[in-house]
């Protein structure tokens, strides 16, 4: 099954899930592009927000500090609708953890949830800096690997190759339909 939406930067997906397959991850079938925006607060407030329910092992505030819109979408295993429906749980706590940092810092940033399994996304990363207010993130799924081995072998990596497009996805607001 190959899936297809009508999102800005579904070629963009499409392109980041074929490269890293043709470098040896056959099983990254999944990418979701996803477009983050800050709803209040700076990076103090949202980092001592993530850290107070990081100690105290509460779910973090996502929802009080961010939208978190889909903006390309490319997968081999499921359709759009059974991803958005899965997002609240594919969205594990390891990489929730990271949005400040994936809003927050210079790209390239790249975070790794080592505990996914089946559809749970198992990586995501900034391959470029924010545009008018947004971070543009790659929603990875691999369930046979973790991410990190591809970046331990390739730590030469070029990421322009494949994120040509990712600047104009950012710009262009499309759907508006919010995962959090």
């Amino acid at each position: 099954m190959t899936t297809l939406t009508s999102l800005p930067a579904d070629a963009t997906a499409e392109s980041i899930v074929r490269h890293f397959q043709a470098v040896g991850f056959p099983g990254i079938t999944e990418a979701l592009l996803v477009r983050i925006r800050l709803k209040k607060g700076d990076r103090m407030e949202v980092d001592a927000a993530f850290d107070f329910a990081m100690e105290r092992q509460l779910a973090p505030p996502m929802q009080e500090f961010f939208e978190i819109r889909p903006y390309g979408f490319y997968s081999e295993i499921r359709v759009f609708a059974d991803a958005k429906t899965a997002f609240t749980s594919d969205f594990g706590r390891g990489l929730r953890m990271e949005l400040p940092s994936i809003y927050f810092d210079a790209a390239p940033v790249v975070a790794d949830d080592a505990l996914a399994t089946g559809t749970k996304y198992d990586a995501m990363l900034k391959l470029s800096d924010n545009a008018d207010g947004y971070a543009i993130a790659v929603l990875l799924n691999d369930p046979n690997s973790s991410f990190f081995e591809y970046l331990n072998a390739n730590s030469g990596y070029d990421w322009k190759e494949i994120t040509s497009s990712l600047s104009a996805a950012a710009k262009s607001f499309a759907a508006d339909v919010d995962l959090i």
